[in-house]
């Protein structure tokens, strides 16, 4: 379990070993929307959108975990 802080909030995200990413919690900043997409239970995204646009997105790649974290426009 890992937690990714952007400007425009907070991303608590789950990995396990079984190759499933779960979102724990999404907490947006004042300002900030926040939208979660999973298309499949190995891949993720967490849009936080505002003023600024941020994403997490958390994959398993390679059998083990990736995850980035953009910042979107600006």
């Amino acid at each position: 379990m890992r937690s990714f802080r952007v400007a425009g909030g907070q991303a608590v995200i789950r990995m396990t070993s079984a190759g499933v990413v779960e979102l724990v919690t999404a907490t947006p900043a004042d300002g900030y929307a926040v939208q979660t997409v999973q298309n499949s239970p190995d891949n993720m995204a967490v849009y936080f959108n505002g003023n600024r646009n941020f994403i997490v997105h958390a994959i398993w790649w390679d059998d083990r975990p990736f995850v980035q974290v953009s910042e979107v426009g600006g």
